[in-house]
């Protein structure tokens, strides 16, 4: 009964530590979405993809690239009218949206 008793507070601890990394999610999962005059032109390549970025808002806008299975992109500060491009080679990575940053 003892082993049963040692087993039950592993598990009970394990399910504290896994929910404790499930809460903290990565800044990025919590920026908000950027706003639709933002636009996004996702090409898929052999290698991985490219997502090119234009501001066609009022003013300057900065922006990520999220990535799913591998590191988001770096902020891109895009003053009105301009564009930029990321480029993401790999196997594992998807894209998976573009965010405020």
């Amino acid at each position: 009964m003892l082993t049963s008793r040692k087993a039950a507070q592993a598990a009970v601890t394990a399910v504290a530590l896994v929910g404790s990394l499930a809460v903290s999610a990565p800044p990025a999962a919590a920026a908000t979405t950027a706003p639709s005059c933002i636009g996004r032109m996702v090409t898929e390549t052999t290698n991985g993809f490219d997502v090119l970025l234009s501001n066609n808002c009022s003013g300057t806008r900065s922006v990520r690239v999220v990535v799913s299975l591998a590191p988001d992109s770096g902020c891109y500060k895009l003053a009105r009218g301009a564009s930029d491009l990321y480029i993401y080679r790999g196997v594992l990575g998807n894209y998976d949206r573009t965010v405020n940053c």
